[in-house]
């Protein structure tokens, strides 16, 4: 945009406003989680039957969790902890108790080694934010 501003002799300069085109750290993680999830719900659907489905609905998941870890960091900030930190908990802690739950828990009537930890890294992502939500301002 331009800004007429008057000089000295009376005449009009015309000068260029500057625009802030500066995009956050925090929203750049999110734009990629969004991209993950969004590629992730095509191929999950797109390759439902193969085994690379899986892969993509594990990615899918993953981004999930980043979303939990940005609402944990974004709670945190607003509440003067560290937004680093509480993305990590937020992000990290349901993917490990999840993969763990999924060696742990029993694989019902079928024969897999494993079971699906995802309800596990969703019920944990939600205590995350609800913890960092109940926090007292620093």
């Amino acid at each position: 945009m331009k800004k007429a501003e008057s000089s000295s002799n009376g005449c009009e300069v015309l000068q260029r406003e500057e625009s802030s085109k500066y995009i956050s750290l925090e929203s750049k993680v999110q734009l990629v989680f969004l991209g993950l999830l969004s590629i992730s719900f095509v191929g999950y659907f797109a390759l439902q039957k193969l085994w690379v489905g899986i892969v993509f609905g594990h990615i899918a998941a993953l981004s999930i969790m980043g979303f939990f870890g940005c609402l944990a960091g974004t709670i945190a900030r607003s509440k003067g902890y560290s937004y680093r930190r509480a993305f990590h908990v937020g992000f990290f802690v349901p993917i490990v108790l999840g993969g763990i739950s999924a060696f742990l828990l029993p694989a019902g009537p079928r024969e897999l080694p494993v079971t699906c930890g995802g309800w596990t890294s969703l019920a944990t992502g939600a205590v995350v934010v609800l913890v960092y939500a109940l926090l007292k301002k620093k």
